[in-house]
């Protein structure tokens, strides 16, 4: 009967292991911690929906070209022509192009993507601007449609020490058509 009994103690232990513990069951289906976080975002989201997070509108409309900038697959562009830069107002702001190009070969935008931790955090960024950067980051949010945060740290637009803006995401493409609609 020994070996006979063995099969059943085996069982017993198996079924044993597959129960799980108080802990465990309020983690998996009460009160998980990730569970929870989502819900409070949502929560926060639809609270603060309707107080502030706004969107800025735009106070300078791109050069309504027959034709949209033409972009390389390297990212460069031509600049508009002398016509084509008369219809548009002055701005607060000025964006460079970048320079030391050889045969004086006219530079590119300066909108760049930056990949850290891995690739999972991307980050636009967009140098050389002067002037008014209050300014532009208000027409930049207008133009990408990113609302301005009720809490600052929330901010997915920001003007780093030197001047450098920086945009959560991949946005250059979308940058890059937009100052080069506006002329620079």
């Amino acid at each position: 009967g020994h070996a006979a009994g063995f099969p059943i103690l085996q069982e017993r232990q198996q079924q044993l292991r597959n129960k799980h513990s108080s802990t465990q069951i309020k983690r998996l289906f009460k009160k998980n911690p990730a569970k929870r976080r989502i819900e409070r975002k949502q929560q926060n989201e639809q609270g603060t929906e309707s107080s502030s997070s706004m969107i800025p509108t735009a106070q300078f409309e791109t050069a309504r070209v027959s034709n949209p900038p033409k972009m390389l697959p390297n990212g460069w562009n031509p600049p508009l022509s002398k016509e084509e830069l008369k219809g548009l107002p002055t701005f607060p702001f000025q964006v460079k192009r970048t320079q030391n190009k050889p045969n004086d070969a006219v530079g590119f935008l300066p909108v760049y993507s930056e990949f850290r931790k891995d690739g999972s955090r991307i980050t636009t960024r967009i140098k050389k601007v002067s002037g008014d950067r209050d300014a532009f980051v208000n027409e930049l949010r207008a133009v990408l449609a990113i609302p301005i945060p009720n809490n600052q740290r929330d901010d997915t637009v920001r003007i780093r020490t030197g001047g450098t803006i920086e945009i959560k995401g991949n946005r250059v493409r979308e940058i890059k058509e937009w100052l080069a609609g506006l002329g620079f």
